[in-house]
């Protein structure tokens, strides 16, 4: 019956997108991606350049494609194998560009994790409560990936304003954004998920990212999207924020 439920919920965000179910069919499509890029748009009518910062393989690209069909895409992505799935899954689509390197606060090499559930991949551990509730997130591999700044790399980027910078790097956000201080100006919105309860060894929680987003100037419009349990706890939330005027 549960099944159920989620392929009717499934079916309706598709609709409500204007998607069409048939989407559901290609590669690379993502309820979760939609869901989210649906409520974006709700609040962003116009995006011209979007940094996907942990693209995976690709599927929140895809979406964007759907709902800004004329952005600029950049979509990062340290894990070679994964990397090579998002290629694939890009290859065809106009104006999105893919990078095979991390972001981060420093340039150079990154101690990273490559969890065997590619979504949970990160520069940090994976917690043992994360584990507790997920356990498809237990086991990864530790491999060594590029880094850049992002203060390097925007200034070599086509950027068009209005620009939307996402960041799903679970648990790294803030180290991304501590590389790319120089560079926020040109960031209009910025959007990234974060944690209640530590989900990865290390990581900032809620109060700590939205007061630091806060300090480098921008304000928070909406939550866009969650995770939770089967009880309703919510473990993570999309956050939506703002450049102030």
């Amino acid at each position: 019956m549960n099944l159920i439920f989620k392929l009717a919920d499934a079916a309706k965000v598709f609709l409500q997108s204007g998607r069409g179910l048939t989407s559901l069919l290609k590669k690379g499509v993502s309820i979760a991606s939609t869901q989210l890029l649906h409520n974006c748009k709700h609040y962003i009518p116009e995006v011209n350049t979007i940094l996907d910062v942990g693209a995976n393989r690709g599927q929140f690209a895809l979406s964007a494609k759907h709902f800004y069909p004329g952005a600029g895409i950049h979509s990062f992505e340290p894990i070679p194998e994964v990397y090579s799935t998002l290629q694939q899954n890009t290859r065809h689509i106009p104006r999105i560009h893919t990078y095979n390197f991390a972001l981060g606060s420093t340039n150079g090499v990154l101690e990273f994790y490559a969890n065997h559930y590619s979504h949970a991949s990160s520069a940090l551990h994976v917690s043992t409560l994360q584990q507790q509730l997920l356990p498809q997130t237990a086991e990864a591999d530790q491999i060594r990936v590029p880094v850049k700044c992002m203060d390097d790399l925007l200034p070599t980027l086509p950027v068009k304003a209005p620009v939307l910078l996402k960041l799903d790097v679970q648990g790294f956000e803030k180290e991304v954004l501590k590389g790319a201080v120089h560079c926020l100006g040109q960031i209009d919105y910025l959007l990234f998920e974060t944690s209640f309860v530590q989900m990865y060894d290390g990581e900032p929680l809620f109060d700590e990212m939205h007061n630091y987003v806060k300090e480098l100037g921008f304000e928070f419009i909406a939550p866009v999207g969650f995770l939770q349990t089967d009880d309703l706890q919510i473990l993570q939330m999309d956050l939506l924020y703002k450049r102030r005027k």
